[in-house]
């Protein structure tokens, strides 16, 4: 094991489990409050760090310390009351306390400073990117089979649009949902089983919103919208996100008559598949021109929204009934 080691990247989970790990594996089981410290470093000055480095534990000569939200390695750390004494912390790493183990965390890092490049040579730098959605998907498929549940692929990838494919989200999702099926009989989950259970977020409400009023499935519109009313969300951003999905819709159609595969498509648009997918189901009754129909009807009605003295549910009302004069 390394005396230092610099963690760095987005993905939050496998850097906390990374610690873990060497935690368990230098301390073990018997660990206390002054063989295992976290410091803060945009509350905290490299001297105290430094001083945490170089004393003996109170049990053990051991320790873990472990130093999160270190700004001062990145290229452009914003402005922050503490004044940093990284030579400081250069010359630590240059002859550090053999009993203790350093971890320096951050989001970033700018590997042209000198004490990345010494970190390189006399400690390890691991980099922690965020899971792919293939990963993600996998993840999934195998905590259900694990459970010997079986889960189609709708209600997955139902499950990583409504994380936003957040691992974190993902785990708390999936932790709720075998919660709620604990002690019950089930071999197998549906897109309806997730649904009901997982919590939406804003724009999956208005992705949901936009596919009903395509679908002609006037009810279900009408519950989403009055859900979304009674959460007061601003009409003006909700229009922004039908317009968005409707742009989506124009972008898909020319793709698919550019004879685009839906796996091509969502690699081009950058979204989800499950999103080409469900837009591929709604354009393909549309023609290109009127979908550009919609697209300017949200930019009148966004104009409306901006400058009218109306109230701004009535106008959002007035633009929904508009475009279901206008499906084909």
């Amino acid at each position: 094991m390394k005396n230092i080691y610099l963690l760095y990247g987005e993905n939050i989970e496998s850097i906390n489990n990374f610690q873990k790990k060497i935690k368990d594996k230098y301390l073990g089981e018997n660990f206390d409050d002054f063989s295992y410290i976290k410091f803060n470093m945009s509350e905290t000055i490299i001297e105290n760090l430094i001083y945490e480095c170089q004393s003996s534990g109170f049990f053990s000569n051991k320790k873990l310390i472990v130093a999160e939200n270190c700004v001062f390695l990145e290229s452009k750390p914003k402005k922050n009351k503490i004044e940093y004494n990284i030579n400081l912390l250069e010359k630590y790493i240059l002859n550090p306390n053999k009993d203790v183990i350093l971890i320096l965390i951050n989001n970033t890092v700018d590997s042209r400073k000198k004490i990345i490049k010494q970190i390189k040579e006399l400690g390890e730098i691991k980099i922690f990117k965020n899971f792919t959605e293939e990963e993600l998907y996998k993840y999934i498929l195998k905590y259900f089979k694990d459970k010997k549940i079986v889960i189609n692929n709708e209600a997955i990838n139902l499950i990583l649009l409504c994380t936003n494919k957040d691992f974190f989200n993902i785990k708390q999702e999936l932790s709720k949902i075998d919660l709620y099926y604990y002690n019950k009989e089930v071999t197998e989950l549906f897109k309806e089983d997730i649904e009901f259970l997982i919590s939406k977020n804003l724009e999956y409400d208005v992705f949901s919103l936009t596919n009903e009023l395509f679908s002609k499935k006037y009810y279900k519109l009408r519950e989403i919208y009055t859900n979304l009313k009674l959460r007061n969300e601003e009409p003006i951003f909700l229009l922004s996100l039908i317009s968005s999905q409707i742009r989506t819709y124009y972008k898909v159609k020319i793709l698919l008559l550019e004879n685009f595969s839906q796996k091509d498509i969502a690699n081009k648009l950058n979204i989800h598949p499950y999103r080409v997918q469900l837009a591929t189901e709604k354009v393909n009754n549309l023609k290109l021109e009127n979908i550009l129909k919609y697209i300017v009807l949200c930019s009148e009605f966004d104009k409306q929204l901006k400058t009218s003295y109306i109230d701004k549910y009535t106008i959002l009302d007035l633009f929904i009934n508009k475009i279901i004069e206008n499906i084909e």
